[in-house]
């Protein structure tokens, strides 16, 4: 028996092995499933053998009309599954506005772990991970798709985005022109038979996309890599001396992201100045 509650389930993002047991009893004592599609999601249901458990569906358009249902099924004792049509709800998908909503109106939220593509993206990625950016879906407007890579281009943190392929190509090029000599990752169809992780400089990207077309093909997570630090980039003596001060009483890399964030200067080069300061003292 489940606590009354609206839970969270991430549900798998290709594999469906990848569901969890705490996911799979979640979802075989819901009183109600909220999902984004009810067809897609009964495949799951169907293939972990939950039946006969009355569903809802609960997407972008809806949201905000199936939380006084999914608050009036809680209130009564009842245990609301909130899944997606694949991965961790509100991470790019609906979700947001009834956690949200029922949060504010003093509902009890159980998030349960699971599958999400950018975090497995990252992990595959090869690329710093101490630090990163989870930036959703790219734009689709030339506009401010060049507006959001040009933010990359002095970034001192991995960062990760999701791309539709129709869009990757075109993408690809504009990443080229603006970010060429970024380390990126370009993960394809995470978790599935044809799973594939391309690492190459973002300037190699076009080319490559280019060479063949099933390299185009299924949901891709794109992992682009901090800026290239600049050995000789002269950082100002004033900036070594409190970073030199800092790190005796805060953490190397608390510091060097502050330090970043206030001066513009790379995270990274920061952190190698940090740790031959470290060294020599």
């Amino acid at each position: 028996m489940l606590e009354s509650a609206l839970y969270i389930v991430p549900t798998p993002i290709g594999n469906m092995q990848d569901i969890t047991l705490r996911a799979i009893e979640v979802l075989k004592n819901a009183t109600l499933i909220a999902a984004e599609d009810t067809r897609h999601s009964k495949l799951l249901l169907d293939h972990i053998g939950v039946k006969g458990t009355r569903m809802i569906s609960c997407h972008d358009h809806n949201e905000e009309q199936r939380v006084e249902i999914i608050k009036n099924e809680i209130e009564k004792g009842g245990a609301v599954a909130l899944i997606s049509d694949a991965g961790t709800p509100l991470i790019s998908d609906p979700g947001y506005r009834v956690v949200s909503l029922c949060a504010k109106q003093n509902v009890k939220v159980v998030p349960l772990p699971g599958p999400c593509a950018a975090i497995t993206a990252l992990e595959m990625a090869g690329l710093p991970t101490d630090s990163f950016l989870f930036a959703g879906f790219l734009p689709v407007k030339d506009k401010e798709l060049r507006e959001k890579i040009s933010t990359l281009t002095a970034n001192s943190v991995t960062t990760v985005f999701y791309e539709a392929p129709r869009r990757v190509k075109n993408t690809a090029k504009v990443m080229a022109e603006i970010i060429p000599e970024h380390d990126i990752c370009v993960c394809r169809e995470l978790t599935k038979a044809f799973e594939s992780a391309y690492r190459m400089k973002v300037k190699e990207l076009p080319s490559f996309l280019e060479e063949d077309e099933n390299r185009t093909r299924g949901e891709f997570v794109l992992v682009v890599g901090p800026a290239p630090t600049k050995e000789s980039e002269e950082v100002d003596e004033k900036v070594v001396v409190a970073l030199k001060k800092l790190i005796e009483t805060s953490p190397v890399k608390v510091v060097c992201s502050s330090l970043s964030d206030i001066t513009g200067i790379n995270r990274n080069r920061l952190y190698d100045i940090a740790l031959k300061l470290k060294s020599n003292s």
